[in-house]
């Protein structure tokens, strides 16, 4: 198996050179690349994909990829003749074909029962890193010191993967071992290839003028350079995949004792807490064992990104304890927040339906961790399990209930209802005892999730104090919490103790 991976891995590389190479084609003069073009096709066919892959016919995204490989030649005859666009060749070069080889080598590592969990994790996570600079060294190829209108928009790009980067390789360096983590800071430290992609990241940020200091043949050329070194190890990852230490001997099977035994500890010391979720909740036990034997505990500090808004879902998350924000924003810093999710809340359910990019993005508003899984897994037990299936569509439904509510109050409430609602919100969660509510996240957050600016939130506590609610700092008491009953509506009726007794009952407070 670790042959058809490294076979696979191969095939990436040269389908991202392709990809490089063609973008830098289409700036060129007509014939100046036509030979290294006309040489790198033959290369990439040379692997006869098709004849390799059959036999793993059985892999969900194996005839989709098959397809998009069978159409290369339409596009290359399109590339020669330039009747393309770069942004088109980058598009189906990423999408079509490499995005769904890296999901294949995944889906087929994870599969394979010998592989440890964590050094797959590691694979897939340098895998989207590698991919992440050779779309930066396409991008940069076609458009680095060019005469386009939107040159702003092309750094901008080009600094988003960067961040992009940067993200994947703090995940697999936080999974990769000792020795490998020791090469890439050998490499960041003295490699000279390194240290320029390096400065040049570092500069994308504030100083557009870097993008006119090279040339675009030398940019394609340095960036080749770092994705040649970077896919030699990718190769010794893939050859080196085996058991973790200390786990040869341990006996083989799908027995929950077994599969315990094969669990990473900090996942295992949380197992209740991941039964009782909405997604596991009443699912067999081998199968949930099965599922988090793959999973990961990351920790995630205040202000840090999870998932940025067009990066490939190829993980999934549910929250364990802390708060998530997921939002859209603009170049210009400008929020719009979603949802806020705490314990047991998993990130966009509806990437499991299908193959797709985050929509939005994920950002911990305090310290949090998660339970981080790799999506292709879930996907297919999902086919086999319908409780799972079922689980997470009930948890889909609940989700856009959820979401329906919010955009009433946001579209139908004074800024006092919507205030006082999301006190109630708090009390109940709290399982409705005391008088005192600790808001669990910044004010500025909770007044963007209530679509107001903070000022009109803090005016607006001020102005409940006639409803007997005070508040210092991130602490309100109510006095009477059964004022908060006038700010009920359906969904916080069916959390609430009160409902069906003599004590649900509203008061005649009433804040417009």
């Amino acid at each position: 198996m670790a042959k058809t991976l490294e076979f696979l891995g191969d095939f990436v590389h040269e389908a991202q050179r392709e990809r490089g190479l063609a973008s830098l084609n289409l700036r060129a003069q007509q014939s100046e690349l036509s030979e290294k073009m006309e040489a790198q096709f033959a290369q990439l066919d040379s692997f006869q994909i098709a004849t390799t892959l059959t036999a793993h016919s059985k892999y969900s995204q194996i005839e989709p990829f098959l397809s998009a490989v069978g159409y290369l030649s339409v596009k290359r005859k399109n590339i020669i003749s330039r009747q393309i666009t770069p942004f088109e060749v980058i598009a189906f070069y990423s999408r079509d074909i490499i995005a769904p080889a890296i999901n294949i080598i995944q889906e087929i590592a994870i599969l394979e029962k010998g592989y440890s969990p964590t050094q797959v994790s590691a694979l897939i996570n340098f895998l989207q890193w590698k991919e992440r600079v050779g779309i930066e060294r396409a991008l940069g190829a076609q458009y680095i010191n060019s005469e386009v209108d939107f040159a702003e928009e092309i750094r901008s790009r080009l600094s988003y993967l960067v961040k992009e980067q940067r993200g994947y390789e703090r995940m697999f360096m936080a999974l990769a071992d000792d020795q490998i983590r020791s090469k890439i800071h050998e490499l960041e430290k003295n490699s000279s290839i390194f240290q320029k992609i390096d400065l040049i990241n570092r500069k994308l940020d504030n100083e557009a003028g870097i993008l006119s200091n090279i040339s675009a043949t030398e940019w394609f050329n340095l960036f080749s350079a770092k994705m040649d070194i970077l896919h030699e190890i990718g190769r010794n990852l893939t050859r080196n995949l085996e058991a973790d230490k200390g786990m040869a001997a341990a006996p083989i099977g799908n027995s929950p004792a077994i599969l315990d035994y094969r669990i990473d500890k900090g996942v295992r010391e949380n197992l209740g807490q991941i039964r009782q979720m909405p997604l596991f909740c009443g699912i067999d036990e081998t199968l949930l064992l099965e599922i988090v034997m793959h999973a990961r505990l990351v920790t995630h500090t205040k202000g840090s990104t999870i998932f940025l808004q067009g990066e490939q879902a190829n993980r999934f998350y549910v929250i364990l304890d802390g708060w998530v924000k997921l939002f859209k924003g603009d170049v210009e810093g400008h929020e719009s927040i979603l949802q806020m999710l705490s314990s047991n809340d998993a990130l966009l359910e509806t990437t499991l339906l299908a193959e797709s990019k985050f929509p939005i993005n994920a950002q911990a508003v305090e310290t949090t961790r998660l339970l981080s899984m790799p999506a292709s897994l879930l996907r297919e037990k999902m086919r086999a399990n319908q409780h799972l299936t079922v689980n997470l569509i009930t948890t889909i439904a609940e989700k856009s209930q959820e979401l329906i509510n919010q955009f009433e109050q946001l579209t139908l409430k004074s800024v006092g209802q919507r205030v006082g609602w999301f006190l109630l919100r708090l009390y109940l969660a709290g399982g409705e005892n005391g008088s005192e509510l600790l808001l669990p996240y910044d004010k500025a957050l909770i007044a963007g999730y209530l679509g107001m600016k903070p000022e009109t939130f803090s005016r607006t506590l001020q102005t409940l104090r006639a409803c007997g609610i005070t508040s210092e700092l991130n602490l309100v008491r109510v006095q009477d919490p059964a004022k908060l009953c006038d700010f009920c509506d359906f969904d916080l009726q069916e959390k609430c103790k009160r409902k069906g007794t003599n004590a649900c009952k509203k008061a005649d407070c009433m804040v417009n």
